[in-house]
């Protein structure tokens, strides 16, 4: 597939997804993006572990008083394609935590240039005029879904020159060491966060047993979630306590 039309999917996914999102539909999360990136690139383990990092990293974050936070899932567009097209999964990583970066400066421009449309809005509802008012409304999501589309759309086009840069750079021994410890200190990253808000002292005895599962055991990410499933099922109906 040309890079122009996967920039065009993948931007009209970003954007549309964006202006669900504002509706209340989150479709818009780094898995879902990460599965379909995964499928368009031929490469749907790289788009899930992509994803799932970066969903990980997210924890934690959320646009409390309308902040604005890291775009985790532009990120996962990125990070999915240079990882697909370098072959080197932590070189999509890292491109991927520095496309979420640069996404806040997006964020900003998209909500400043929505004020236009509300204040268009206030003023054909102080004049009672609800149609027009529900039209500036529904034209306030323009703004959104372009900041989110239009990275995309044009990242896509230079997305050759990002990977072949950044496969020169992985190919100098230090600076692939580099990647690759920071690439697994994002993987991490996700998790201190979680760990962070759960109550370790009262629940300690399920994260040793995870532990011992998934490092002894060799158990799959499925089969510690099922058997989370379980435990905590038991523990809400008072079996565990």
């Amino acid at each position: 597939m040309s890079n122009l039309m996967l920039g065009i999917i993948l931007g009209l996914w970003s954007g549309v997804a964006m202006v669900l999102d504002l509706s209340g539909l989150g479709v818009r999360t780094p898995i879902i993006t990460g599965l379909i990136a995964g499928i368009l690139c031929g490469n749907v383990p790289l788009g899930l572990e992509i994803g799932g990092v970066m969903l990980l990293n997210s924890l934690g974050f959320y646009t409390y008083g309308g902040a604005t936070i890291p775009d985790f899932v532009t990120a996962t567009i990125f990070g999915t394609v240079v990882g697909a097209k370098t072959g080197d999964t932590n070189v999509g990583l890292v491109a991927a935590e520095a496309v979420s970066l640069l996404m806040t400066q997006m964020d900003i421009l998209g909500r400043s240039a929505t004020t236009v449309f509300q204040h268009m809005g206030e003023a054909d509802l102080a004049k009672n005029n609800i149609k027009k008012f529900e039209l500036d409304t529904l034209l306030g999501t323009i703004p959104w879904a372009l900041s989110r589309m239009l990275p995309v759309v044009i990242g896509m086009l230079f997305v050759d020159h990002i990977s072949d840069l950044l496969t020169f750079i992985n190919s100098i021994s230090w600076v692939q060491r580099g990647f690759t410890a920071a690439a697994n200190v994002l993987r991490v990253v996700g998790f201190a966060l979680l760990l962070s808000y759960m109550d370790l002292k009262k629940y300690w005895p399920f994260l040793v047993l995870g532990f011992l599962l998934f490092a002894y055991a060799k158990m799959d990410t499925v089969a510690l979630a099922l058997i989370g499933l379980a435990a905590a099922a038991l523990y809400l109906r008072g079996g565990l306590n």
